[in-house]
């Protein structure tokens, strides 16, 4: 009996040992895709095959030569970064197969200028920027032309500055071509005397709020050494509204600017006192000035009265 029961055993364990010694090796790997070329930001499947199809392998292992460029779970590809890489599947007895990847950045779709239509006068500068889509897209090098640099000329930054009275369109484009433009209109300075009593008002000195910093500009009126009404005064050409420091302004006169020059003179009135820009450009513009100088120790609290007015009616039209 004993022996009858050892005989079913040995006959049940058979198939078990003979599939076990005669279970096929893997020979090769098949990805659906050798070189492939992503933008940032997608992600792409790649499917593997193993060879041959009855072969006995376990889940294979995926890797990628450069994380920063290009990450695989399972087959699903990830681009990172602008690079290549190189993604391969491999079994666990070392057999592997490759894709090649081309990871590109993301390209600029469209431009838009803070203004289409803007007006300067002649030896004013007004700003223009950029926004490129999407929005993580870099764009490289903007580049800024006028098309005719005896009415206004634009430097690297979007900065344009009148020459003479006409009329001039500044484009804005992207190294790969997409463009975007604003005409300007350049209007010859005039001078009008402010609406004011009897007797011309009191310009006052603000030696309490006067800003210090310092750099040096020596022998200039600068945020240094002066009051914001002396640096308007002294640098009527520099500003929207030269004396925003001791005039309030009206709804006429503001009504008239468009947004960016709205934005330029509320900024005008914070620079005189030396306030510290995180923009690059505003900050480069101000710099480009002779009498403007950085102050770390900068506050609102230094603003007066009437520059709190007319920057709550710049903001009202901006």
């Amino acid at each position: 009996m004993k022996r009858t029961a050892l005989l079913l055993c040995i006959i049940a364990l058979v198939p078990f040992v003979f599939c076990s010694c005669f279970d096929k090796e893997v020979q090769s790997i098949e990805l659906s895709e050798t070189d492939v070329t992503m933008t940032v930001g997608d992600s792409l499947g790649i499917e593997a095959k193993i060879l041959p199809d009855d072969a006995k392998t376990k889940a294979l292992d995926w890797t990628s030569s450069d994380n920063k460029i290009v990450t695989v779970s399972d087959g699903t590809l990830k681009a990172k970064s602008a690079g290549t890489a190189v993604v391969t599947a491999k079994t666990e007895s070392g057999i592997k197969s490759s894709c090649n990847v081309t990871v590109a950045d993301k390209e600029v779709t469209s431009i838009t200028l803070s203004s289409t239509d803007v007006s300067v006068k002649v030896g004013k500068k007004i700003q223009l920027t950029a926004k490129t889509q999407p929005s993580d897209a870099p764009s490289g090098v903007l580049e800024w032309n006028s098309s005719d640099e005896k009415v206004a000329i634009v430097n690297s930054d979007g900065f344009v500055t009148g020459v003479k009275s006409g009329i001039a369109s500044i484009t804005c484009k992207s190294e790969n071509g997409k463009e975007a433009s604003c005409t300007v209109t350049v209007k010859t300075e005039t001078v009008t005397n402010p609406t004011s009593p009897s007797t011309s008002p009191t310009v006052p000195t603000q030696d309490s709020t006067k800003p210090s910093s310092s750099k040096n500009k020596k022998g200039k009126i600068t945020t240094q050494n002066s009051s914001p009404s002396e640096i308007g005064n002294a640098y009527k050409s520099d500003f929207i509204f030269y004396d925003s420091s001791y005039r309030q302004l009206t709804d006429s006169e503001v009504s008239k600017l468009s947004s960016t020059e709205i934005q330029q003179a509320i900024n005008e009135i914070y620079a005189r006192y030396g306030r510290v820009f995180k923009d690059t450009q505003i900050k480069a513009y101000f710099n480009s000035t002779e009498w403007y100088v950085e102050n770390p120790s900068y506050s609102d609290l230094n603003v007066n009265d009437i520059e709190k007015a007319n920057i709550s009616l710049l903001i009202k039209y901006r």
